[in-house]
């Protein structure tokens, strides 16, 4: 008998680690499992390899509870990722691969590391280019613990873009901005014309969505888009709040609590949803 594919998102917060497990029968989405484990490190500040045991072992006892077909998308943790912007010169004419000598030799002013120590990807919009890093070693602990543990990746992507992946199943509008909040972290994606327009920022002084706007973009046609939340917890002056459950029409399971500490592995587990 033909079983439906899970499909895993994981995501490595800073104090706890979520998995989310979705499959599809039809055009209908199962949301199948959400589990969580609080981790005893900040893993913004460790190095992840110090903690590998206590991951692996999480990690294992997660995998021996899935079926047998899935695969399995990550966030790296947003605060251990860089992002960076570079306008290209007016007069630039660069092709191929022109062009990538010349933002590979940007690397080293734009980033606080060697860049030997990181994997940069880019995207040119117009003028503007907009690099994304993350430290390779990262990357290489990922794959590694992942493969002896025995889940299948496919895909390493960015939190807050994640965020859009789920709206998409939530059916909220193309053209809005979508922000969530979570234990002093604030995480957006911008509108679907704007793909790299997508951050996150760190600040306990910031609880209003008004002091938000102000970071999300300098274009008045993009800010007066609506702003879509999503958060277990309140956030004042916030017009339209929506929550995870959206992008289901199944969840035959014991509900968490807390449904907004898992948003993330959400979008990660539907990144796949339509291959």
């Amino acid at each position: 008998m033909y079983s439906p594919k899970w499909h895993i998102g994981i995501e490595l917060s800073q104090h706890h680690i979520q998995l989310v497990a979705v499959k599809k029968h039809r055009k209908f989405w199962s949301l199948c499992e959400c589990w969580q484990q609080e981790i005893p490190f900040d893993s913004s500040l460790h190095v992840l390899d110090e903690y590998r045991v206590i991951l692996r072992n999480i990690l294992r006892q997660w995998r021996q509870k899935l079926p047998k077909n899935c695969s399995v998308s990550i966030a790296l943790p947003s605060l251990r990722s860089l992002k960076k912007q570079l306008s290209l010169p007016n007069q630039m004419s660069l092709q191929q691969p022109e062009l990538n000598w010349y933002l590979r030799a940007q690397i080293d002013q734009l980033f606080p590391m060697q860049a030997q120590e990181l994997t940069v990807d880019y995207r040119i919009i117009g003028q503007q280019v907009y690099f994304h890093a993350a430290r390779q070693s990262d990357i290489t602990f990922w794959q590694n613990l992942l493969q002896e543990t025995g889940y299948h990746l496919v895909a390493i992507d960015i939190a807050p873009i994640a965020l859009r992946y789920l709206a998409k199943y939530a059916q909220l509008p193309d053209e809005c901005w979508i922000v969530y909040y979570r234990q002093n972290e604030w995480l957006w994606s911008g509108p679907v014309s704007q793909p790299a327009n997508y951050n996150h920022i760190q600040n306990s002084q910031l609880t209003h969505i008004h002091q938000i706007q102000p970071l999300l973009t300098d274009n008045p046609d993009a800010l007066a888009l609506p702003i879509y939340c999503i958060s277990d917890q309140h956030i004042p002056d916030a017009q339209k709040q929506w929550d995870l459950l959206q992008a289901f029409h199944h969840y035959p399971i014991k509900l968490p609590h807390q449904l907004g500490s898992f948003v993330i592995a959400a979008g990660l587990a539907l990144r796949h949803g339509d291959r």
